[in-house]
């Protein structure tokens, strides 16, 4: 079971009708949100309703009066990529990535931005947490993500099935709009401190560069995936 809270996220995962076992109300959400009690007793979901206080201690300050225990998400292992679709596909590939609220960050835009996919290694990775459930704003519902007990193995079973693997470094000589979009891609995004396994970076088949004119010389992990995964999004004008 996880703790999920947030008026988004609980609506998604009402809207997606996920497995819920109890959804928790203030009485003030309850008074005002007329459409959430629609959805409850659309889909035959418990809910009680229960004090700010109790809202606030039991999920979090930033529940907005809404929270819920859902049971955990599904995740999927190395044999799904056999059904990944080949024509344009896109992946998203989390080298390390370990901060709950650049992982929440990241669903997002691989929500917003069309990709198919997330795939983490099972050590050194963010877990499933309420966190990235909130900070996703619902997203989650609609991601399928898969964790591996190795990237590369996982990367040579998408080279077979004909992905371009586009790494993400400090080094990298290529431009997104150099991409032909028309491809399918999975994009590498290395952890906050180190980035890319020098592993990953031999395999990939481009190295992205973000350009910038600033002082800095590095992005936010989340931030150089929303800019990466905008930049990819899939061309269906083909």
């Amino acid at each position: 079971m996880i703790k999920i809270y947030g008026k988004n996220c609980v609506y998604e995962a009402l809207v997606s009708k996920a497995k819920i076992d109890t959804i928790y109300l203030t009485d003030n959400v309850v008074k005002k949100d007329k459409d959430i009690l629609k959805l409850i007793k659309e889909n035959n979901y418990r809910y009680e309703v229960v004090s700010k206080e109790k809202m606030n201690n039991d999920f979090s300050s930033q529940a907005q009066g809404y929270g819920a225990i859902r049971y955990d998400y599904d995740t999927y292992d190395l044999a799904y990529l056999n059904n990944l679709t080949t024509n344009k596909g896109r992946v998203l590939i989390l080298d390390g990535i370990q901060d709950p609220h650049n992982f929440g960050a990241i669903l997002r835009s691989v929500d917003a931005f069309g990709f198919d996919l997330v795939i983490l290694p099972n050590n050194r990775s963010v877990k499933i947490t309420g966190v990235v459930a909130h900070v996703s704003t619902g997203a989650i519902e609609h991601t399928k993500i898969m964790y591996v007990d190795s990237l590369l193995q996982a990367i040579n079973i998408l080279k077979k099935r004909g992905y371009w693997i586009l790494g993400t470094d400090a080094s990298g000589d290529t431009l997104t709009s150099n991409i032909d979009k028309s491809l399918s891609l999975a994009v590498i995004i290395g952890s906050e401190g180190f980035g890319m396994s020098k592993t990953l970076v031999n395999a990939s088949d481009y190295l992205i560069k973000i350009p910038m004119v600033g002082h800095v010389n590095s992005l936010n992990a989340s931030v150089s995936a929303g800019i990466v995964l905008h930049d990819l999004i899939k061309d269906f004008s083909e």
